[in-house]
């Protein structure tokens, strides 16, 4: 290379030998402005008249017989040798000739004619560099589109300028350039418009790749696949599904043609977006086009799928997989397992690791863990065991995550030996039990009551340097509560802030609900009220599990006055602490109290459960207090709690009991007018509420044998339609149904209602022998009431006062 340059040099020096004058002073360079060149005028031409105004190169100065059509000619002879034309073109300027437009133009058209695209983009980047000397850049490109030689040195030129222009400017900066490149009729060629695209996604993000789209769009240019790409992926990354979907509709439109990566990476990005739907329309569209993609794009689609739990859809996508010839891989099967075992559907779990199976595909850590999560989900614990010895000999890679599902799972069956070998075995394999194995060997010996293995697998755990968490705290001291350790649970709350881990509220809550179910009340309060004055973060976890420690040791009243006076204080105890204290107060005959502690909850934004509504709706239509009861119903609705069939059994018992039968079959038909499907209680409701209205009624006027007429009529009615709804009477129904018929005089019928009883094989409790005895006494059958007692009797049903109070008087 040394030799060659030398060569050069000599040959440049020949040429201007004669040269004596010092080389003129090179002015300032220039470079081209994006901001001066959006200034000129939309039909900017290159005409003489502009000459003076338009950027220009000053004009060559003739130096010793150099002249720019000299120059030019020279470096036209020297276009099969470029690195000579170059050294040239260098050493010319360097004895103080000006190069002009003619000149410029001719070395960059030898260059890029041969392929010296470094050379070129070198040579750009001095022009439009901020001390370079040379022209500006749009009147040399202007004058190399006229005067190239062939029109692919144009497009090898203008590649050369976008690289060197972005090493320089920023992405705006460049697609202004390209705006002045169209104008003055210079077209950048694909290429040129990916490196600019990539280049604004890199640099500015989508906001600036949509810029160049849009530019690109306006100049008409051609954009194939590759930045479709592009500009997709660059939209997907700051989550723009909608206008990447928009960009791809418009350039498929446009005529660019994705290949199969293209296409995968598409549905991959909406995928990764959120959009399941479009990518899953996009996949099955292009599955009926015959398009071909790869596997990961059915893959993405379908872990989309599963994760929406559309999984009769992703079954299908695999399904379609597998036929358009696709190999079955471990990934759609995983997808399905993951789901099904969220959903804890057991059977369609070993479906599809059956079906994986078949298919020669070897399981993984990953799915193991599914398999047996999905067993500990559903209460399967042996089966947890079971496959986990399987999948242990069958040489499958166990993680310390499927160590630990088994060791819950022997624990659980109270087998904390074996838990125990799994922890050994563990250590052997090269496999470090962490915190949660441990934790996990801690709560099984807690749960046995076994607290001094507990305790000693704790100390075991600190030697091994693993420092306990809160949750391990936590399961010992409730072990500790539970049984009776009062000592030790104080003692283990100083251990915890001995070792830097200060107590929780959840923790002093473990402890006082555990001394609360062993019975140690007065030890929990007194816990209570020290860490209450001490002052603790999310107290209201505190409050709970003391008002939950009272209502599980019958203190209802306790209860209701410290959730009163942490309301008063603004706060307000768990969800569940208070559905457990409405059900308690209601249990007790409190529907005030019940009611109070439901409008906190709402003033509190916290809106109680269908449970709690439906015990306090029971409450007020136990006392007869039907417009509270109703009151309670409405709100219910209104906050968007769908009522069942209890929630209207119960107020339509109300109405029966207080004598409103129009309202309670007003109720029945509203419930069945919004599909909801009475069962045998609702009917036994309407049954005995008929039966108690007509016995009621004023029968003046009206014969015995009408009044039977018409009461039997009802009871027919409702039993047709119990048929219609396939609803089969249960003991409770067939009583009412013969009480009735004993009440209407038809005693045959009652018997025989009796006997269907006991051929379906339900067993008659004392009521229906009570109902049946009162119905032969009253029509003076006494032989019969006193031969059923005895089969009463006989059966082992103890009769009560009732059944006595009934022979006595019709006796």
């Amino acid at each position: 290379m040394l030799l060659r340059r030398l060569q050069h040099r000599k040959w440049v020096a020949e040429c201007c030998r004669r040269v004596r004058a010092p080389p003129a002073e090179s002015p300032a360079r220039r470079r081209f402005s994006v901001l001066a060149a959006a200034a000129q005028p939309a039909d900017y031409t290159s005409s003489s008249d502009d000459a003076d105004d338009r950027p220009s190169c000053a004009p060559a100065e003739t130096v010793r017989g150099l002249s720019s059509a000299r120059v030019v000619q020279n470096l036209r002879l020297l276009k099969r040798r470029p690195d000579v034309a170059l050294a040239y073109f260098k050493d010319t300027e360097s004895v103080g000739f000006r190069h002009d437009l003619s000149t410029y133009a001719a070395i960059v058209d030898i260059l890029s004619s041969s392929g010296q695209s470094r050379m070129i983009f070198s040579l750009f980047r001095e022009i439009i560099s901020h001390d370079g000397g040379g022209p500006e850049v749009l009147p040399l490109m202007d004058h190399l589109r006229r005067t190239c030689t062939a029109s692919d040195s144009l497009v090898s030129a203008t590649n050369c300028l976008v690289t060197a222009y972005i090493t320089c400017y920023d992405a705006q900066d460049t697609i202004g350039l390209f705006g002045e490149l169209c104008r003055v009729g210079v077209v950048p060629s694909v290429w040129a418009c990916n490196v600019l695209l990539k280049f604004a996604a890199d640099r500015g993000g989508s906001e600036v790749v949509l810029s160049a789209y849009d530019q690109m769009k306006l100049l008409r240019l051609t954009l194939d696949a590759h930045a479709l790409g592009i500009i997709t992926r660059s939209l997907f990354q700051e989550k723009k599904a909608d206008k990447a979907f928009e960009v791809w509709v418009e350039m498929i439109e446009s005529g660019a043609k994705p290949d199969i990566s293209g296409y995968s990476s598409f549905l991959t990005g909406l995928c990764d977006c959120g959009k399941i739907d479009l990518a899953y329309a996009i996949l099955q569209e292009i599955i009926r086009e015959g398009i071909q993609v790869d596997a990961m794009a059915y893959n993405m689609v379908m872990d989309g799928l599963c994760k929406e739990m559309r999984l009769e859809e992703a079954e299908k996508l695999l399904e379609n997989k597998i036929r358009l010839g696709f190999t079955p891989d471990i990934y759609g099967y995983s997808y399905l397992i993951r789901s099904y075992c969220k959903k804890g559907n057991m059977f369609k779990v070993l479906d599809h690791y059956q079906a994986m199976e078949s298919h020669g595909l070897g399981t993984n850590c990953h799915i193991v863990s599914y398999l047996l999560q999905c067993f500990t989900k559903v209460g399967m614990t042996s089966q947890v065991t079971e496959y986990f010895q399987k999948f242990r000999d069958s040489g499958v890679h166990l993680d310390g995550v499927l160590y630990n599902i088994a060791m819950e799972a022997y624990c659980k069956l109270g087998n904390v030996d074996e838990a125990v070998k799994l922890l050994a075995e563990m250590e052997t394999d090269g496999l470090a039990p962490d915190r949660i194995h441990y934790t996990c060997l801690i709560k099984g010996y807690c749960l046995k009551g076994d607290i001094p293995n507990a305790q000693q697998v704790f100390e075991e755990m600190l030697k091994a340097n693993l420092k306990p968490d809160v949750v391990t705290y936590n399961i010992l001291a409730s072990g500790f509560c539970r049984s009776g350790l009062v000592t030790e649970v104080f003692d283990l709350l100083d251990h915890m802030q001995d070792q830097g881990l200060e107590p929780n509220s959840l923790t002093y809550g473990v402890a006082i609900d555990g001394f609360c179910r062993r019975g140690n009340l007065s030890e929990a309060e007194v816990l209570f009220n020290i860490v209450e004055e001490r002052g603790i973060d999310h107290i209201e976890v505190l409050y709970s599990s003391m008002v939950c420690g009272y209502l599980n040791s019958g203190w209802t009243d306790h209860a209701y006055v410290l959730f009163l006076r942490v309301a008063n204080q603004g706060k307000l105890v768990d969800h569940f602490s208070c559905s457990k204290l409405i059900n308690d107060l209601c249990r007790d005959g409190n529907a005030q109290g019940a009611s109070n502690v439901c409008s906190t909850m709402l003033e509190n934004n916290a809106v109680p459960d269908l449970i709690s509504y439906s015990k306090l709706i029971a409450a007020y239509c136990q006392t007869g207090d039907m417009h509270n009861a109703r009151l309670w119903f409405h709100d219910m609705i209104q906050r968007g709690l769908s009522a069942d069939v209890i929630v209207y059994t119960v107020l339509m018992n109300g109405y029966c009991k207080v004598g409103r039968m129009q309202e309670a079959c007003t109720l029945f038909v509203q419930m069945t007018s919004l599909g909801i499907k009475p069962d045998v209680v609702a009917y036994t409701v309407l049954l005995d509420g008929n039966l108690k209205e007509d016995l009621q009624k004023c029968w003046q006027g009206i014969s015995k044998e009408r009044r039977s007429v018409l009461l039997r009529a009802k009871q027919n009615q409702l039993l047709s339609s119990m048929k219609e709804m396939e609803i089969e009477p249960d003991v409770p129904c067939y009583t009412v149904l013969i009480n009735g018929q004993c009440k209407a005089d038809y005693l045959e019928e009652a018997r025989g209602l009796f006997d269907e009883m006991l051929q379906k094989g339900l067993a008659p409790d004392l009521h229906a022998y009570t109902a049946l005895i009162n119905g032969y006494c009253s029509q003076g059958e006494i032989a019969k009431a006193e031969d059923l007692f005895q089969e009463m009797v006989d059966r082992g049903i103890k009769p009560d006062v009732l059944t006595f109070s009934v022979l006595n008087r019709k006796s």
